[in-house]
């Protein structure tokens, strides 16, 4: 089953501005996607989109065989939850909290019962290489640390479909590294990563990149 896909979505805002006109677009679970545009070019609308944060105008949007478009807003909140990651570039850590708190929240928020929370935050912890940070506050954390339980904060859940937002715009090249490398731990799993970015780096470590432009994909950039 193909883990998403978006047929002429349209997105619309108020005054006639066309954000996104008639996107189409397939990924495969284990697929790595990269999404490239200037700023202005609707990259941050069809992220919200795709990430059942925002309805589009028309069009199709098919998540893991179902469609969302038209789903009350209880089903799209179910969906969400259950199949879609989300890692940002601001990594949202809450600084007073400390790791494993800040997971705690996650899965406290997703309704997973409190007996497997344990469990699912030590493994998350340790596919990032964070299990000797477990009781640091998020506010000691280093830049790259910051982005690594981002990630494992967006993989607690099992999700299929891995959404990025310039996941690497505020790191170093070493970091920037090994956020890639995390994410193809997920590919390796079958998790679809979809990453929006500004990177060459990151559009080149992509199994395909596709240019967004004017709220329209204009053309697939070499690999």
């Amino acid at each position: 089953m193909t883990a998403l896909r978006a047929r002429a979505l349209t997105r619309t805002y108020p005054g006639g501005v066309e954000a996104l006109r008639g996107v189409d677009l397939d990924v495969e679970p284990g697929e790595r996607v990269a999404i490239v545009g200037r700023s202005g070019a609707g990259k941050s609308t069809l992220l919200n989109a795709l990430g059942l944060l925002d309805e589009p105008t028309s069009g199709s949007y098919r998540l893991l065989g179902e469609e969302t478009v038209g789903l009350d807003e209880r089903r799209r909140d179910h969906l969400r939850r259950r199949a879609l990651g989300f890692v940002f570039q601001d990594a949202h850590v809450l600084g007073q909290r400390t790791v494993a708190e800040n997971l705690t929240v996650k899965l406290a928020t997703s309704r997973v019962p409190r007996a497997e929370r344990p469990p699912r935050i030590a493994d998350s912890l340790a596919r990032v290489g964070l299990s000797h940070r477990r009781d640091a506050a998020g506010r000691l954390l280093s830049g790259g640390e910051k982005q690594r339980l981002a990630i494992a904060r967006a993989i607690l859940t099992s999700p299929a479909v891995i959404l990025a937002d310039e996941p690497t715009g505020n790191l170093d090249g070493v970091n920037s590294q090994v956020v890639r490398d995390l994410f193809d731990e997920q590919a390796r799993d079958g998790v679809a990563v979809v990453v929006i970015t500004h990177d060459d780096r990151v559009a080149a470590w992509a199994d395909r990149s596709v240019i967004l432009q004017d709220g329209q994909f204009t053309e697939a950039m070499p690999q």
